[in-house]
């Protein structure tokens, strides 16, 4: 995946030095920590961003992934979204395919979300074929239970806007359940009374650009729809000779006064996918 971020040079200096200030205050391997009560054993780090990290820690035996947000830089918090969410999702007993939410808070340094520990996800896994693909069989069992958890986050009342292989993940013990995870580009578009929530007249591009929907690339309100192209895109890359086409459907479109454009990008997926079932198709 790509991320982009612009900055002012006037900020560049001050991003660096909040992240190397930040980088020696965060937990490090080996390292045991309190929170609310109960000690973590930090075991292994699973992920390092620019402002965040992930890790595999452990309390009484038990093994569980924690994520750390700083909470100094210029970046748009999402630890607190991500926990809100999925505490949502916990709370309702049908919601299946869902990480365990274990705790939530923040020190004086960052904020953290410990929660169940998954598998690898779909991309990881995906690259580890030879093929570089899934057959199709699998896929549509993939398909068929992601699209599920979309549909239980929608049933919360939530966009993901930011669907992707990489924020599916196979179970640790049942590697047969997929889960979904990664909320903090989320958005309400549902009220807890069931009403829906007007559309904005602009937004900005939220998510993976590789699959954002067009309407986040026209800067335009996302809804439900735009959740479910951007998963039909990531069932044409989880089916696709990765090394044939999918670099060609990937190509982005630069202009000096418009961040991101798509030529052809529609028509092109759909070539893709001649020969498979005739409901996916985008026409």
């Amino acid at each position: 995946s790509l991320t982009i971020r612009c900055e002012p040079k006037s900020q560049l200096c001050s991003t660096r030095t909040s992240e190397m200030l930040t980088k020696a205050a965060l937990p490090s391997i080996g390292q045991n920590v309190e929170l609310k009560g109960n000690l973590y054993s930090i075991d292994s780090e699973l992920y390092d961003g620019p402002f965040s990290k992930v890790y595999t820690v452990s309390e009484s035996g038990a093994q569980f992934a924690m994520k750390i947000e700083r909470t100094v830089g210029p970046t748009r918090p999402v630890l607190k979204l991500d926990a809100l969410v999925l505490k949502q999702l916990n709370a309702e007993r049908a919601a299946v395919g869902f990480p365990r939410l274990i705790a939530a808070g923040r020190t004086s340094l960052y904020k953290y979300v410990i929660m169940e520990l998954v598998g690898p996800d779909l991309q990881r896994l995906r690259r580890a074929l030879p093929a570089k693909k899934f057959s199709l069989p699998t896929a549509l069992r993939v398909g068929g239970q992601t699209l599920d958890r979309i549909q239980s986050l929608h049933d919360c009342g939530w966009l993901c806007r930011d669907i992707k292989a990489n924020n599916f993940c196979i179970g640790r013990d049942d590697t047969a359940v997929i889960f979904m995870l990664d909320f903090g580009f989320a958005r309400r578009y549902m009220r807890e009374d069931g009403v829906i929530i007007g559309k904005r007249t602009a937004a900005g591009l939220m998510g993976t650009i590789f699959y954002a929907p067009l309407a986040a690339h026209a800067f335009s309100d996302q809804c439900r729809r735009d959740d479910l192209e951007s998963w039909f895109y990531m069932l044409i890359e989880i089916t696709t000779d990765q090394s044939r086409t999918f670099p060609k459907w990937k190509l982005i479109y630069w202009k000096k006064d418009q961040a991101f454009v798509r030529v052809n990008d529609v028509e092109v997926k759909h070539n893709n996918c001649r020969g498979r079932v005739e409901i996916f198709s985008l026409r």
